[in-house]
């Protein structure tokens, strides 16, 4: 008996090692985050391609297929309610740390990313964002600071020396101290090549490092939304594909790593503007589409992963006593709630809308109410009175949200379409829900136990051998 008990824990410990020795390690690392996206999201953006008429052919979420999925919690140290800098911090570094604190601990030391410890195994590092390359999740992977010193922040972008960065614009491009260099000509100085929108990028391809923004010097937030944006502007996807294409160039043989955020579907939540919100999440689902193309080209060798940092918006399908969902009805909005919103201040200024006809003329024009979408008499009537309040009587309370300030007007025309629509908001902040994770490839496997965000990076470096 005891022999074979020898016999046994000998065969163990040979299959264990052979399964060790054995083990891939991912030569190209996909690591992309839905800001904001919940299951709510992805399951609307799903319904919306299957019912919704959509104009440009048959699409789905490709995440949705991946052999691989759970629910990953999301909370800070100090709240359970967590926000970017800390959730983006635990994504790249795999520790949980307080509010606003990026790259840190609760101690305020630094913390090492994943993406430099393969930065420093010799991987070529993507850093791709449709919001500031100096917000919170991507600035989680290079820089350590408090989130609102956004020009240190910038300046540990160009010390990190990855290989391509990409996004709409620095947060705060100046420095207080005159005596500093500008953030453009310190990425200059560290050897950077500036890109401004895809023309740009097609002219100075193939440089050493690159950084690419939109064309629009004068920005200093994020990408035009997707809904408003015109064409040839940049976009998520065309960043993630010229970050392919100069990742794979330059590091084909040792391979590389890229962090993908799809920034604006918070962005887009936290006013509940939800067939925005739906368009961001379909331009993220197009990025991650981008990287399963590579994947077919390269099964052996790619891991995709794709999650969020937190839910935004309280986002659920179905409101109050309506089970009928009419995911169609997110064609018929034409722009931003955003852009609304701009809109009716504009026309409210020049006198343009002065009747309700008129006023009605243009919510219908650029939301799809009453034209396409049955308005009733009760719902037309609320919002005649806040254009009474508003308009006539210019007693203008603009609705506050994190990232915009609506005209009540806009707003209550946005509300009404998601009610429309068949679907509800509980907040205008961050929820603590769990959120969606998906993996697909080289290792996927070993991601079967996930359930904290915490857990993906350390994962990762299991995989990929990082003490």
């Amino acid at each position: 008996m005891k022999q074979f008990i020898k016999k046994s824990l000998l065969l163990f410990v040979v299959v264990l090692f052979t399964a060790t020795l054995s083990a891939k390690t991912p030569k190209y690392i996909f690591y992309c985050i839905g800001d904001g996206m919940s299951f709510a999201h992805v399951t609307m953006t799903q319904l919306f391609y299957e019912h919704g008429n959509y104009n440009d052919g048959q699409e789905s979420v490709v995440f949705l297929d991946f052999p691989v999925h759970s629910a990953v919690r999301t909370h800070a140290n100090n709240s359970f309610v967590t926000c970017s800098a800390a959730a983006g911090t635990a994504l790249a570094t795999g520790h949980k740390t307080n509010l606003e604190h990026i790259g840190i601990g609760p101690d305020k030391q630094p913390l090492t990313s994943i993406a430099k410890q393969l930065r420093d195994k010799g991987y070529g590092v993507g850093i791709i964002t449709s919001g500031q390359i100096n917000d919170a999740t991507p600035a989680a992977f290079y820089a350590s600071q408090m989130r609102n010193e956004s020009y240190l922040i910038g300046k540990e972008g160009a010390d990190s020396q990855f290989d391509f960065l990409a996004g709409s614009a620095w947060k705060q491009p100046l420095p207080k101290d005159l005596s500093q260099p500008r953030l453009p000509d310190y990425y200059r100085e560290k050897g950077y090549t500036i890109c401004r929108g895809p023309q740009a990028y097609e002219a100075q391809k193939g440089s050493d490092k690159i950084l690419l923004l939109d064309a629009d010097t004068t920005l200093t937030s994020w990408l035009p939304y997707y809904i408003d944006r015109k064409p040839g502007q940049l976009g998520l996807e065309f960043m993630v594909q010229a970050g392919i294409e100069t990742l794979y160039d330059k590091k084909q043989k040792k391979g590389f790593f890229m962090m993908i955020e799809g920034a604006s579907i918070d962005h887009a939540s936290h006013p509940n503007d939800l067939a925005t919100a739906i368009q961001e999440t379909i331009e993220f689902n197009r990025s991650v589409r981008l990287a399963y193309e590579f994947y077919k080209k390269h099964p052996n060798e790619t891991l995709i992963i794709v999650t969020a940092d937190h839910e935004t918006g309280g986002l659920t399908i179905g409101q109050n006593s309506s089970l009928v969902i009419y995911p169609e009805y997110v064609n018929y909005q034409k722009i931003s709630k955003e852009a609304l919103s701009k809109l009716i201040s504009s026309m409210r200024q020049t006198g343009e809308i002065d009747s309700w006809e008129k006023t009605k003329k243009i919510l219908a024009q650029n939301t799809g109410l009453w034209d396409k979408i049955p308005v009733n008499e009760a719902e037309e009537a609320q919002l005649m009175q806040c254009y009474y309040k508003t308009i006539v009587k210019k007693n203008s309370e603009k609705e506050i949200t994190l990232y915009s300030q609506s005209e009540p007007l806009a707003a209550e025309a946005i509300a009404l379409f998601s009610k429309k629509v068949g679907v509800g908001w509980t907040t205008f902040s961050h929820t603590g829900s769990v959120v969606p994770f998906y993996a697909i490839g080289c290792e996927a496997d070993r991601f079967k136990s996930v359930n904290d965000n915490t857990d993906i990076p350390n994962t990762i470096r299991k995989v990929m051998k990082i003490k």
